[in-house]
């Protein structure tokens, strides 16, 4: 009988915390994966937009508790990874991700 054997894959990521209260954060310039958003501290009651250049590709609910642990498959952001807060907003996120072709 034939044994199969299954193959965990690890992906290492970068990671940078954003205090939202700064205004907009660029985390990478150039292609990258987003892999999650961790809530670190409580978000106030704005939406957290996560952009790639200046298109919102998903973005973190208002009033996210912190602990609140968001996992993506693997987002391809093609420009740029931005956080891009209201300018009144508060609290802080931890964006995990990693650049594409991080080798060259």
């Amino acid at each position: 009988m034939a044994t199969r054997f299954a193959q965990l894959v690890h992906e290492e990521c970068e990671y940078t915390v954003v205090p939202v209260a700064d205004d907009t954060t660029t985390v990478f310039t150039g292609p990258c994966i987003l892999y999650g958003i961790y809530v670190n501290t409580v978000l106030s009651a704005h939406v957290l937009p996560i952009e790639d250049a200046s298109t919102t590709v998903v973005s973190v609910v208002a009033s996210a508790a912190a602990g609140t642990s968001i996992l993506y498959p693997g987002i391809r952001f093609n420009t740029s990874l931005i956080v891009n807060p209201d300018d009144s907003a508060t609290g802080s996120v931890t964006v995990a991700w990693r650049r594409v072709n991080a080798d060259r």
